[in-house]
């Protein structure tokens, strides 16, 4: 056990202090590197059975099925192969691998979905996701030093997309799904995995909490968020300020939201925020008007207290205005009794209204 925690950490500090890896393309040059020996074209006729899973192209639609489409073509090969002689499990693949008995047709099929354009996520929008999304790029950047969590780019480069070298230790795991990266990395972190050489991974794995895995997951999972589009150019309806009858109480659900409007204004300087409040039509209109205006600077006060500077935002109140559900029920005014924001441009920004 001792000169195998040597030989990791060997391979450790080998990867720790070499020059960082440049990232990995879809050039005819880089995609020649990925597919081996194999040839694609007999291998996408061979790929018929796998493509039901993974999709024909290789980008499956189910979250705990890996997308394969751009990754090594060696890579492929040695799951496989592991799959057929039981170093590594699954109920699904571990049947599946004993289909296939020529090497040969296993390189095809390899250099088929190897060949495609590389496995990319989505660009989100949502608010939450934005915090957790800069801890994973934080950690998979720089590592974690209290842990000893190591820095994931070093061996799988720039956002996890690979390195022009085709090397099978390393997967492109940028843009995989984050269902499949959760389960991958819990299953190296309890060592229910445990087929990859050296146990490197077991033991990175081991040193990360399970929100870091999250967190990791989440950011390799997405594209950039793109922080312009989340707010500017559509208004953003605040979860957790459906409020009680008569009430300017902000619910616990709402911080989740907040936070992230928080990260984005830290992100974006030159973006200042319009937050308006509603009320349902029960009540006078004069008391609607100063309630609304209340759930507004309660939002305000919120992200004021987390560091947005008061000058960068404008609150309103709207009453009964612009309901969005019906106020003939009681779920209606629920809906309407809410608070929303928008992002606008530093030169449209207005006075105040407190």
């Amino acid at each position: 056990m001792q000169i195998r925690n040597s030989i990791i950490g060997i391979l450790l500090a080998t990867v720790m202090f070499t020059s960082l890896p440049v990232f990995g393309g879809d050039s005819p040059a880089e995609i020649n590197q990925r597919i081996g020996t194999g040839d694609p074209e007999v291998g996408k006729d061979l790929s018929a059975m796998c493509q039901g899973c993974h999709g024909e192209d290789g980008n499956s639609v189910v979250p705990t099925f890996p997308k394969l489409s751009g990754q090594w073509a060696d890579y492929i090969q040695k799951q496989f192969r592991e799959f057929q002689n039981g170093a590594r499990t699954d109920p699904t693949m571990s049947d599946m691998a004993l289909s296939v008995g020529e090497f040969p047709e296993l390189f095809d099929i390899a250099a088929y979905f190897a060949s495609q354009k590389l496995m990319e996520g989505p660009v989100t929008e949502d608010p939450s996701v934005l915090a957790p999304y800069r801890r994973g790029e934080k950690l998979f950047i720089e590592g974690n030093a209290d842990s000893g969590a190591f820095r994931c780019i070093k061996c799988h480069g720039e956002h996890g997309m690979g390195t022009p070298l085709n090397n099978p230790l390393f997967p492109i795991i940028g843009g995989q799904h984050k269902d499949y990266l959760v389960k991958q990395l819990t299953d190296f972190k309890r060592s229910d995995r445990d087929n990859d050489r050296s146990g490197m991974m077991m033991l990175i794995a081991g040193r990360l909490s399970d929100s870091e895995i999250e967190d990791l997951a989440i950011y390799l999972a997405n594209k950039e968020p793109v922080y312009k589009t989340v707010f500017e150019e559509k208004t953003l309806r605040i979860k957790g300020t459906n409020f009680k009858v008569g009430s300017a109480k902000l619910q616990k659900t709402a911080r989740t939201q907040l936070n992230a409007i928080v990260e984005y204004a830290n992100r974006v300087p030159d973006a200042n925020f319009e937050i308006f409040g509603y009320t349902d039509s029960t009540g006078s209109l004069e008391l609607n008007m100063k309630l609304s205006l209340v759930r507004a600077e309660l939002v305000a006060n919120y992200l004021i207290n987390k560091g947005v500077a008061a000058e960068r935002i404008i609150t309103k109140g709207m009453g009964p205005e612009n309901p969005i559900a019906d106020n003939a029920t009681e779920s209606g005014r629920r809906e309407n009794r809410r608070v929303e924001l928008r992002s606008v441009h530093k030169e449209s920004k207005k006075v105040r209204t407190n």
